[in-house]
């Protein structure tokens, strides 16, 4: 019996010539491969990252533009809300009587008390300065404590020009009060030195006023008085 020769059953064997077992149809591993590299790692997660915004994106064209929206409304707000306070500012400044709520601006609530206290309406003014001391607003109120003791004190000078001595006392009386908490709250404040020295030049050159209610306020450990000598001079 004589045998086929070899080489007919290799040429049998070639690949699309004839029948393969699965096993010689598929790719034989590189043993010398090893594991995926860092840099394959990563192509595989910006391929999915890619993938997800691709179909993310129909959804942010619609929200995006919205977003902007909204922050574009929250600033046009703001600068509304600020431009309408400047002008309520420049109009008390002015001297014009614009209503102020007590949960307005703080400088827009200093504008208010410095207008009043122009006006010598001084019974407005202290739910205005609560509110500043509320907010912890220790400068903007101290400037409105030291408007208020104006006031005050032009009022008590405005009575003893008219030798009214009786209602003057209590008025000196009430602005020393005020000059002392607003240098609490800035002891730098000069013109509130200067004034309390006059205003207790005052009680000391009328000994009619009534001196037994003193002060309510007690005065800080701290020493505030000033030693001017001579008159006081000008009105405050």
């Amino acid at each position: 019996m004589t045998l086929p020769p070899l080489w007919g059953r290799v040429v049998a064997e070639r690949p699309g010539e004839g029948a393969t077992s699965p096993d010689r149809a598929l790719p034989s591993p590189d043993p010398l491969r090893g594991p995926p590299s860092p840099a394959e790692g990563r192509g595989g997660v910006g391929a999915t990252l890619g993938k997800a915004l691709r179909r993310a994106r129909p959804h942010l064209l619609v929200v995006l533009p919205i977003f902007l929206l909204v922050i574009a409304l929250g600033f046009g707000a703001a600068a509304w809300r600020a431009a309408r306070d400047n002008a309520a500012i420049a109009a008390l400044a002015a001297g014009r009587d614009v209503p102020v709520s007590l949960d307005a601006p703080a400088q827009l609530l200093l504008a208010r008390v410095q207008h009043l206290a122009r006006r010598g309406v001084t019974e407005e003014i202290e739910p205005l300065i609560e509110s500043l001391d509320r907010r912890g607003e220790t400068e903007l109120s101290a400037r409105a404590r030291y408007a208020l003791g104006n006031a005050r004190l032009r009022q008590a000078f405005d009575h003893l020009e008219r030798s009214n001595l009786d209602p003057a006392g209590p008025l000196i009386t009430l602005a020393r009060q005020d000059y002392r908490r607003a240098l609490q709250g800035r002891p730098d404040l000069w013109d509130a030195k200067f004034n309390l020295d006059v205003a207790s030049r005052l009680l000391r050159d009328f000994p009619e006023f009534d001196r037994k209610t003193g002060d309510e306020l007690k005065a800080e450990p701290k020493k505030i008085w000033t030693e001017i000598p001579g008159q006081p001079r000008g009105e405050p």
